[in-house]
């Protein structure tokens, strides 16, 4: 029988913790999912460990191997290569709750037919179960637009989030050079068109680790510098009040400064506030602000 959706997960050199994901998946109370895994090049025995999985016949694998080329190459083959008609995202290091898939396909069902709605998106908590991030939402489950979510409430907090297929494989990360773009590159291009499905409940349990991109995002954003400024310039014309959009595109433009970007006007997307905010720019690059993109 087809499934109805999509568990996706990107990995390299997580065989150590991939483990975690695969019990809590087989745990799940709702089993119409396909795990799909794009590995990126893994040289430990992340192979080995996920035919072993395949074999077992819990649940159902689907096993994808590329050679290294970075986190949203993985991700867009990922949304590519999806055969289901929702698409769930699970990170390594994460996961999820026993009632996850169950919840989210209850939620995506319903809102199928809505065509201003594009996915679901829940909390991540720590292993106690606490909100990641600012927990004070006015309702527990309301439709609303991300940036009127960051806006208007302060959200704030990494997601588990799961989107109509359709729309991921309209929005994939553009191809450059850099092996790492910021989330916002995708994301936020959805969030200029599309609405969420909130819900103020903890769908999956995250623990950064020494080897993670959250531990090591200044590294990252350093290492791939336009990968960095394409996920900024998206920010910049957010729809999350003057302020965030003025600090957005004051790092934006000093970053691609202290980089050498070239056509950092050309390539910006909103040139009015980037003409505004030449003279903060200047000045914040003079002073090199903020401190971390210099040190």
């Amino acid at each position: 029988m087809d499934k109805k959706i999509s568990v996706f997960t990107p990995t390299y050199n997580r065989a150590y913790i991939l483990p975690q994901c695969y019990s809590a998946l087989c745990k799940q109370t709702c089993k119409d999912f396909i795990w799909l895994i794009v590995d990126d090049g893994s040289t430990d025995d992340t192979k080995n460990l996920i035919d072993e999985w395949i074999n077992e016949d819990k649940i159902s694998i689907r096993y994808i191997y590329q050679k290294n080329a970075g986190k949203q190459r993985a991700v867009n083959k990922g949304i590519l290569n999806c055969t289901t008609p929702y698409f769930a995202f699970l990170d390594s290091d994460d996961y999820y709750e026993n009632f996850t898939v169950e919840k989210f396909l209850s939620v995506l069902e319903k809102i199928k037919d809505n065509p201003k709605v594009a996915g679901v998106l829940a909390r991540r908590g720590t292993p106690d179960r606490k909100i990641m991030g600012n927990p004070n939402l006015p309702q527990k489950q309301f439709i609303e637009n991300v940036d009127t979510l960051i806006k208007k409430y302060n959200f704030s907090g990494d997601t588990c989030r799961a989107y109509k297929a359709d729309i991921l494989k309209q929005h994939l990360y553009p191809e450059i050079e850099d092996k790492f773009i910021l989330e916002s590159v995708m994301l936020s291009s959805i969030d200029e068109k599309y609405d969420l499905y909130i819900i103020n409940e903890v769908f999956s349990i995250c623990e950064y680790l020494t080897d993670g991109y959250t531990t090591n995002s200044q590294r990252l954003y350093k290492n791939n510098p336009y990968g960095y400024a394409l996920g900024i310039n998206q920010l910049t014309i957010a729809k999350r009040g003057l302020i965030r959009n003025l600090k957005a595109i004051i790092v934006y433009t000093t970053w691609c400064w202290k980089y050498k970007i070239n056509k950092s006007f050309k390539n910006c997307k909103n040139k009015k506030l980037y003409v505004c905010a030449l003279p903060l720019s200047i000045c914040c690059y003079t002073l090199k602000m903020p401190r971390w993109i210099y040190n």
